[in-house]
């Protein structure tokens, strides 16, 4: 099961060399703009973190987005508050549009072609897969929202079987397969918001 819950791969592609922000910045430093392109797209990379805190990727927030209600908001930006999810469950009532949206920050170091893989398992059978390729970043203070489905609203399933209590597991991994974190949450479909 482990196995299956890493990030796909692409055939052909090769992992780049991992260089840190001085090197890109030292790169072709003699060619002004080029220099001027990297400072304005590397930002604030200078102030790459908390240098007693050795994360790469910090969450921030997670929050589930309910058609039509308001959100449900875990705020993770104290270090390990993640671990707390899964004690925390939210609900879903049958057939309401929802959306997932995580906030993070990186540090320390460029994190290149960062995934979030989210799982999602019943009584142990996965029901979900997906991934989404988030892009790469760079360290310093912009907080970064993914919300997913990107497009569109996913359904909560409706039936007898549906309904019930369902564990999933976000990870945050890169092109090199590194998992910069990992935690795992609860949510329940019930027939109402009340149930």
């Amino acid at each position: 099961m482990e196995g299956d819950e890493n990030a796909e791969t692409t055939p052909g592609y090769r992992v780049p060399e991992k260089k840190d922000v001085s090197e890109y910045l030292a790169m072709d430093a003699e060619d002004e703009s080029l220099r001027k392109y990297k400072e304005a797209l590397l930002g604030a990379a200078g102030s790459a973190g908390d240098p007693s805190d050795p994360r790469r990727v910090i969450i921030q927030e997670m929050r589930i987005i309910i058609n039509g209600r308001d959100p449900i908001v875990y705020d993770l930006s104290a270090k390990g508050s993640e671990s707390q999810l899964a004690s925390k469950p939210f609900v879903l009532k049958e057939k309401c549009e929802y959306k997932i949206q995580v906030s993070f920050k990186c540090q320390h170091e460029i994190i290149t072609g960062l995934k979030l893989i989210n799982i999602v398992h019943k009584t142990g059978v996965r029901v979900a897969k997906e991934e989404e390729m988030l892009g790469s970043f760079p360290p310093g203070p912009t907080v970064h929202n993914v919300v997913f489905p990107r497009n569109g609203w996913d359904e909560a399933p409706s039936s007898m079987l549906a309904r019930g209590t369902y564990k999933g597991k976000h990870r945050f991994c890169d092109d090199d397969g590194k998992c910069h974190l990992e935690y795992e949450y609860q949510f329940a479909i019930k027939k109402d918001w009340k149930d």
